[in-house]
């Protein structure tokens, strides 16, 4: 039998660790040291543009109270989120120097919580400019803001034909300190005629703003060209290894493990089956570990009795259906001494990764990672394991 102490996975050793709860369900391990190579790599590839981190839904299920500090101290001094919730909780973890854009604008009667706050709303339609043009009167000060013009993917933004209208028709937008001005791509991942249109749209409204910085691309944006960098990129999955990209210059750092433990195991017989709905029926005698995570911690309902896991680096089969918090593994194949209660189970790791998992249960990476519920344990580790903290 394979020395199990040799082979032990590094999430193992991890969680071993003293300063780490062992009474926690699962762990997400998060590598602040792939996130900067990845940060570094993304600003190596676009050196004439600055490199800003989108950090929308707790910074992709990945923890943003823990990753925008971090980023702030590589230098990053622009910061998407989607609302002003999210906005706030940033502010006081970054440099005061740093830029926080609200991507959905603000609600009518928000505006003074921004600027207390010292968050740039991204003003998406006329009806969000005005009320902020009017909290400026109100203020009798120029508070800046960005604007967002859609140029194809008709979710967010300013029609076209609005902003031309808007911008050259009437002066009180003159007075307002537009910081910013962008678009949302469509699908840059497919280097199409899409995107090449979209391009086109921008850079013809880009005169409409002089003083703005630009941002056109996310990133997959980042591939698609030199020409669609500009200014800034607004890099998330790329910078958490949650995108995929065929560029040969391009290889990103794996950032997210996840794991959790083995409460039981037990022996099932010819016959018998397994979970709810007897999904699963015993086709040999089989031992059958159950783990603590299930659908109510985001792990994918659709992995059940197709997915599977890896305990000390061996594939391992999900059988029977993924219940609310708990899966069970069939482990016949595994040493007895590999499955006792407390033996991790790696669900992402090397072996398989958030595209992997993400892939086999019909889902995006980040939609695989902001489902990951608070239940979880985060566990934030540097290239060095000389900052190892966690929450």
């Amino acid at each position: 039998m394979p020395d199990v102490i040799g082979i032990e996975s590094e999430l193992s050793h991890k969680l071993s660790d003293p300063t780490y709860d062992s009474a926690s369900r699962f762990t997400m391990v998060v590598d602040l040291g792939a996130i900067e190579g990845n940060y570094r790599k993304f600003r190596t590839l676009a050196p004439h543009s600055a490199c800003g981190a989108v950090l929308k839904a707790d910074a992709y299920g990945l923890g943003a109270a823990r990753i925008a500090p971090f980023l702030g101290r590589l230098g990053c001094r622009h910061f998407f989120v989607a609302d002003m919730e999210e906005g706030i909780a940033l502010r006081d973890l970054i440099p005061s120097s740093a830029r926080i854009y609200m991507l959905h604008g603000i609600m009518r009667g928000m505006e003074p919580a921004a600027e207390h706050h010292d968050l740039i709303p991204i003003l998406n339609s006329r009806e969000q400019l005005d009320a902020w043009l009017r909290h400026c009167r109100l203020r009798n000060r120029p508070l800046p803001a960005g604007i967002h013009v859609d140029t194809g993917l008709s979710r967010l933004g300013f029609p076209i034909d609005e902003l031309q209208k808007v911008v050259e028709s009437e002066s009180a937008l003159s007075d307002l300190p537009v910081v910013l001005f962008m678009s949302q791509l469509a699908c840059a991942e497919w280097r199409d005629e899409v995107s090449r249109q979209q391009l086109y749209r921008f850079r013809k409204l880009t005169h409409l703003f002089p003083k703005a910085i630009l941002s056109l691309s996310n990133s997959a944006g980042l591939f698609a060209g030199c020409e669609f960098h500009f200014d800034l990129i607004r890099s998330g999955g790329g910078i958490f290894g949650l995108s995929t990209s065929d560029d040969l210059d391009f290889k990103q750092s794996q950032v997210v493990r996840l794991g959790t433990r083995i409460i039981q195991c037990r022996e099932v017989e010819i016959g018998e089956a397994i979970g709810y709905y007897r999904s699963y029926t015993v086709k040999r005698r089989m031992r059958v570990a159950t783990a603590s995570i299930g659908y109510a911690d985001g792990f994918p309902r659709s992995l059940g009795n197709r997915g599977h896991v890896f305990i000390y680096g061996t594939r391992a089969p999900i059988v029977g259906f993924v219940s609310m918090d708990l899966i069970t593994i069939d482990v016949t194949d595994l040493p007895e001494s590999w499955t006792s209660p407390g033996t991790v189970v790696d669900l992402i790791c090397p072996e398989q990764t958030v595209a992997d998992m993400a892939s086999a249960a019909k889902m995006l990476s980040d939609e695989l990672t902001t489902g990951i519920g608070r239940r979880c344990r985060r566990l934030y580790v540097s290239a060095q394991r000389d900052d190892m903290r966690h929450q």
